[in-house]
């Protein structure tokens, strides 16, 4: 199995808010296939709710479920996300497909579809056929015999790049996130172009995207082999003037309209502070926004002791571990924090 890398790690957490994801399969489901599902009434599956076999635990990255064809029914899409050529998530599907089969059965009620979706950001082409049949040396003649299932895939190779940086505008985290991942291998100003759209989107659209530009540093940091305070000194080289306001915190722009309106005693002192809050609510709303999407929600003790913690480090230590982790009450325990 390929080494995990910083994107892999991120991107669960990324197209686990079910905004994001909802764009994500807006935008890249069939548009034949999109007038029956209610993509309105997202909601995300934990995986622990699909047991399987000991032998069988590849679990698919994500599981999202929505109303089908307007009936009572849930449409289970798996979502492969892959960074290398990987026969082995055909094999993922059947078992995934075969224990959901089999839990529906158990509980007496009737089976559910699946709609298998690979998302795949590997340097060259995905390999592989979209119709498991075509794996088999067997004639097309015959081939409707033997078992078959169809995977939506989106190789990002194949997307232009030009339609990435415009989907920026219009769908700032999910179209940022994309063309990261796309240009990866490319050198860091060309790479840096899609995150200076980001920002200056973050601008208009508030501040909620906002708190989603330091995992981009990260993952572009790491894998150039770079400091994130390099990559952001050279964010603003590349954004000039327009992208140094947008990166300012809301803090620092308070501080500064204190400044127009006259009021000067110890504001050097009073910015500084002001940064430094707005970087720890910062830590705070990610900390608890990644907790909600684990948890399902946010007990309110829990969020108390977050939104009380003063310690920006260990903060963004904690979102780090919550991020790629399948057991978050664990996490939570380790750093400290009571969950009753």
């Amino acid at each position: 199995m390929a080494e995990l890398k910083a994107y892999d790690l991120y991107a669960k957490a990324i197209l686990k808010d079910p905004e994001n994801l909802r764009v994500f399969l807006q935008e890249f489901l069939p548009k034949d296939l999109l007038p029956h599902l209610d993509l309105s009434q997202l909601s995300l599956v934990p995986e622990e709710q699909i047991s399987l076999p000991k032998e069988k635990r590849l679990l698919p990255d994500l599981i999202a479920q929505v109303p089908f064809l307007g009936k009572p029914l849930q449409l289970y899409i798996l979502l492969e996300h892959k960074s290398y050529q990987d026969l082995s998530a055909y094999a993922q599907i059947l078992n995934y497909i075969s224990a959901l089969f089999e839990k529906t059965l158990k509980e007496g009620s009737k089976p559910i579809p699946v709609l298998p979706f690979i998302f795949y950001h590997g340097e060259r082409p995905w390999l592989y056929p979209v119709e498991f049949v075509e794996l088999f040396e067997i004639p097309p003649k015959i081939r409707s015999y033997f078992l078959n299932y169809r995977v939506l895939l989106l190789d990002l190779v194949s997307l232009n790049q030009e339609d990435l940086l415009k989907g920026i505008e219009l769908y700032s985290v999910v179209y940022a996130y994309l063309y990261l991942l796309r240009n990866l291998d490319r050198p860091l100003e060309e790479l840096l172009r899609g995150i200076v759209r980001f920002v200056e989107v973050v601008g208009k659209l508030g501040e909620r995207e906002r708190w989603y530009l330091e995992w981009f540093l990260l993952i572009i940091s790491k894998e150039k082999g770079l400091d994130e305070e390099q990559v952001l000194i050279k964010l603003r080289e590349v954004g000039g003037e327009r992208v140094e306001f947008e990166l300012k915190t809301y803090s620092e722009r308070k501080y500064e309209l204190g400044l127009q309106q006259g009021i000067q005693l110890g504001l050097q002192q009073g910015l500084q502070q002001g940064k430094f809050e707005g970087l720890l609510e910062d830590a705070q709303e990610m900390v608890l926004e990644v907790m909600e999407v684990k948890l399902g929600r946010v007990p309110k003790q829990l969020e108390e002791q977050i939104k009380a913690e003063t310690d920006r480090e260990k903060l963004r230590k904690l979102l780090r571990e919550l991020v790629i982790t399948s057991e978050p009450e664990k996490v939570l325990i380790k750093f400290g924090y009571s969950l009753d």
